[in-house]
């Protein structure tokens, strides 16, 4: 029989319940989609069909090594070391052409016996030459070297006159054009005597997937984004088209739009690289930025003339972010080398000069900078920055913001999704409800407010908001909480000040020689 408030008669009552109570904010775990296309000869892939993998080599073996997606897992994995990655595997495009180059060693005979140090797209293909090898063995030496590469995004072939070596891209598209053919990237590497080549760059790639049927494949309408993945990648670079339909699948500007949206609230950050040298790769960058400005979900780094992959720079540094944030929600990347990235020659690198690198931030571009022949992340930004919202106050430019965004809304509906919410009554005042059952679900907008201190404070614990007392100040003012028409819910709004992003530290050391000021 249950004890209740009218009974007389001596008893212990003991007993168990399972219940949730409030806990601290979660940090929401990462979850990387990588987006691209795959070899066509795999067989048992269905397109815009996404599935885990669990390492690059899984990527491999399922998607074809060397092609795209292997490529983009590869790169993300090195950044992320583990954070849960799928792949969306998109067809290549119909007409689609690949990207093709050359190098020709007409001319060499080489003196002395060494190493040719070849780099495609900044993987290394050492090459050993001997003494006497001429234009065609070198060819040959070299097509054995990348073909007994598997992980190498492109095929090669000797081609005619025999000291040529023709390069084709695995991936069909745009991506083939920008992968680099280069020599001697690595630290007092050299060509041997007698060497001679002549390099064309690869080009002529040609069509891209539309994105639209595999960001339809992660959900539509309230199921947008149903399995919460929080950093896309793609390996379409740049394409206007397909950064404007990620752009607007996420939801543009300040707006409760798409993922953004109030049902939904499951956004994502994207990011793309860039590589062009020089103050004409700045230049287009800008352009880029500035014409872009109500974009809360794309951005890009730039690492000038270097020669590895733009696709897969952007991996690396947003698997990078990723693990941090898995661990930390409001750690940025300052600070974080790019391991296994080239920089560019020192003439080509816009990212030397401060003033540059300044300029880029504000049209909402990442620059990186080079120390010790290490490249190094800085600002990791959205091209996000109306011209109405002051830079104080874009909480939207920094991906490390939108980390926090994506980590605060993960954690209000956690709270208002328990148990202890679903099904109540609302009152006026739970204190005066007499049946202590039926006070259990009783919720007043003292109940809500108690909740949105509770995450107030769990939020100042993580270090996601600079102070607790502006919020706990705005919302003793009242007014923040209210029951919506017809007593059917509750309306409510918590007001905070994000934890800065140390950037700068601007210091100064004075000095004097006049020793008379201590003797």
């Amino acid at each position: 029989m249950p004890l209740t408030n009218s009974s007389l008669a001596p008893a212990v009552g003991a007993a168990v319940e399972n219940v949730q109570f409030q806990a601290a904010a979660q940090v929401l775990s990462r979850k990387i989609l990588l987006i691209g296309t795959y070899d066509p000869a795999k067989t048992g892939i269905t397109p815009e069909d996404p599935f885990l993998i669990t390492s690059p080599e899984d990527a491999a073996a399922k998607l074809g090594f060397g092609f795209m997606l292997h490529r983009m897992a590869k790169a993300a994995n090195a950044g992320s070391q583990g954070v849960e990655t799928w792949v969306m595997p998109q067809a290549e495009a119909g007409g689609a052409t690949a990207s093709a180059g050359s190098i020709d060693f007409a001319g060499s005979t080489l003196t002395e016996n060494g190493t040719i140090h070849l780099y495609i797209g900044g993987d290394a293909v050492p090459i050993v030459g001997a003494k006497g090898d001429d234009g065609a063995a070198l060819a040959t030496k070299a097509v054995a070297a990348i073909t007994a590469d598997p992980d190498l995004p492109v095929t090669a072939a000797v081609g005619t006159p025999t000291s040529l070596i023709d390069i084709t891209c695995k991936s069909k598209g745009p991506f083939g054009d920008d992968i680099a053919l280069s020599f001697n990237q690595g630290f007092m590497e050299s060509d041997p005597a007698g060497l001679a080549y002549a390099v064309v760059d690869m080009t002529g790639g040609a069509g891209i997937p539309d994105i639209d049927d595999a960001l339809d494949a992660t959900g539509t309408g309230d199921d947008q984004n149903e399995a919460y993945y929080t950093d896309v990648l793609h390996g379409y670079g740049l394409d206007s088209t397909t950064l404007d339909k990620l752009s607007v699948y996420n939801g543009e500007a300040n707006d409760f739009l798409g993922d953004y949206s109030k049902t939904v609230s499951r956004p994502f950050r994207s990011l793309n690289g860039d590589t062009t040298p020089g103050s004409g790769g700045l230049s287009t960058l800008l352009a880029l930025g500035n014409g872009r400005k109500s974009d809360r979900t794309n951005g890009v780094i730039a690492v000038p003339a270097s020669p590895n992959h733009p696709v897969e720079i952007a991996c690396l540094a947003l698997g990078t972010a990723a693990r941090l944030n898995s661990n930390r929600a409001e750690e940025h990347v300052l600070g974080k080398i790019l391991s296994g990235v080239f920089p560019g020659a020192k003439a080509d690198r816009w990212t030397s000069d401060y003033d540059d690198r300044d300029t880029a931030v504000k049209a909402g571009i990442s620059p990186t900078r080079v120390r010790s022949a290490s490249v190094y992340m800085q600002n990791l930004l959205t091209f996000y920055h109306p011209d109405s919202v002051p830079s104080a106050s874009n909480g939207y430019r920094s991906m490390r913001d939108i980390s926090i965004i994506q980590n605060m809304l993960y954690n209000l509906r956690l709270t208002f999704e328990q148990e202890k919410w679903q099904g109540c009554s609302i009152v006026e005042d739970v204190a005066k409800v007499g049946s202590l059952t039926d006070r259990e679900k009783a919720r007043d907008i003292d109940a809500v407010l108690d909740e949105l201190l509770a995450l107030t404070n769990s939020f100042y614990d993580l270090a996601w908001i600079y102070s607790t007392g502006f919020t706990i100040d705005k919302l003793k003012a009242g007014g923040l909480i209210e029951i919506r028409p017809g007593g059917k819910g509750f309306n409510m709004r918590l007001p905070v000040l994000f934890s800065g992003e140390a950037w700068i530290y601007d210091g100064l050391i004075q000095f004097d020689t006049a020793l008379t000021v201590v003797l």
